[in-house]
């Protein structure tokens, strides 16, 4: 018998069993991520195709008269963790392709593949609530027994002689034993990290709950309060109509101040879009920073407008466009305190628009930037972060994406990529 070519079998048929549980952790996603669940058909096709390659190349073992494969690896996995239905085909895809290939120990083979696709299924509940140390174990004396029984069931059917070849299989028990274990143990590896990234997501999305609600009852409670007080005022003190009238005013004020509050929120929780249309990019751009040129000029800021072909356009909602431009170009105002110049471009490429604001101000590091668009994340003293979570929330639904470049004391780059129409 030649060592390297039992080696050579035996890395091949361990290979064939610990692919489909690598693949699966390519195919798996962040919010599909549940073993032999999610991906039941997948993984059961995959599964009878490693029985089916361990079937078709077996290797010899410590002698030419002995030929041996990992089949019963993936059975007995795919039995307990993912239950009758797809012990059962297992069974059928082990037992046509076993009659396929013929030969002695055919019936054999047969009756231990039923035998394991019958009775291993039955003893799923009690393994799921196994620690995982007890797993390990479980899977290596079912194993066993499942060698035991051909053992056994070689020497009544067909009288073979178990003390002369009893050294072989105490090794097969082991070889199989412990690939076994080393599987279950790879599994729940992969279980376990499915669990913490559950785990880690659900507690990302109730602090960024957390966080959201923070900010917007912060925000609510000033003009709330403003509200509150002029009421409390026209309710104690006998004021003159045209006091009362300014009161009225100040009051419908901080209720619009409210309401607006609120449509972002609205928009970043779940945007609601008006006529989605055609717009050009120049007039659409360029307008806003006609809007905020009153605030620039107060906070002694320039600014520059490159347009492109006025017969490039985009698609999206006017209004909504607009705010995420204010919102973005309005923070780099503000991050201008001692002036500066903001220059907006316009870059045209075959298949997308690039809008680029850049700005001279204070910069930011790399984790701030990896930050921006996060619920109450802002580096304004009273910043709530709500205006770039809107900005994100916007661009997203255009189809597009946001990257930005930005380095501490010398400014910052936003680059909106949008798709480009005709």
């Amino acid at each position: 018998m030649n060592m390297y070519e039992m080696m050579t079998g035996m890395i091949n048929n361990i290979f064939f069993i610990i692919f489909p549980i690598v693949l699966y952790q390519m195919l798996a996603a962040g919010s599909k991520r549940n073993f032999f669940v999610d991906y039941r058909v997948t993984m059961t096709i995959l599964f009878s195709l490693s029985i089916i390659l361990c079937m078709q190349f077996p290797y010899q073992f410590l002698t030419d008269d002995y030929i041996f494969d990992l089949r019963q690896v993936p059975m007995i996995v795919g039995a307990l963790y993912g239950g009758p239905v797809i012990s059962a085909v297992l069974f059928i895809v082990s037992a046509i392709y076993r009659i396929l290939i013929g030969g002695d120990g055919m019936y054999i083979a047969i009756l231990n593949q039923f035998v394991l696709a019958a009775g291993v299924p039955l003893l799923r509940p009690a393994y799921m609530r196994m620690q995982r140390s007890m797993k390990i174990l479980a899977v290596f004396v079912i194993s066993i027994l499942s060698l035991i029984f051909n053992m056994v069931a070689g020497l009544l059917l067909f009288g073979d002689p178990i003390h002369d070849i009893i050294g072989i299989w105490l090794m097969l028990m082991l070889n199989q034993g412990a690939l076994i274990a080393l599987t279950a143990l790879l599994i729940e590896h992969i279980i376990r990290q499915e669990m913490l990234l559950n785990t880690l997501m659900k507690h990302e999305k109730l602090e960024s709950v957390s966080h959201f609600a923070a900010s917007v009852s912060h925000e609510l409670r000033n003009p709330i309060q403003s509200i509150k007080g002029f009421i409390q005022l026209m309710q104690t003190y006998d004021y003159s109509r045209d006091k009362q009238l300014d009161f009225h005013r100040i009051i419908l004020k901080e209720i619009e101040a409210a309401e607006s509050l609120i449509d972002d929120y609205l928009i970043y929780a779940k945007p609601v879009y008006g006529e989605l249309e055609r717009m050009p990019v120049n007039e659409e751009t360029c307008g806003v920073m006609k809007l905020l040129g009153p605030y620039a000029n107060s906070r002694n800021v320039e600014f520059f407008c490159d347009k492109a072909d006025p017969e490039i356009f985009i698609r999206g909602d006017r209004q909504k466009y607009r705010q995420a431009l204010v919102n973005i170009i309005r923070n780099g105002i503000d991050a201008m305190p001692d002036g500066g110049e903001l220059h907006v471009r316009i870059i045209p490429q075959p298949a997308k628009v690039i809008i680029e604001i850049e700005d001279q101000g204070i910069g930011m590091t790399k984790e701030e930037v990896e930050r921006l668009g996060e619920p109450y994340f802002s580096n304004k003293i009273k910043g709530t972060g709500l205006g770039l979570m809107v900005t994100y929330s916007v661009i997203h639904q255009m189809k597009g994406t946001i990257i930005v470049n930005s380095e501490k004391e010398v400014g910052t780059v936003f680059r909106l990529v949008l798709p480009r129409i005709t």
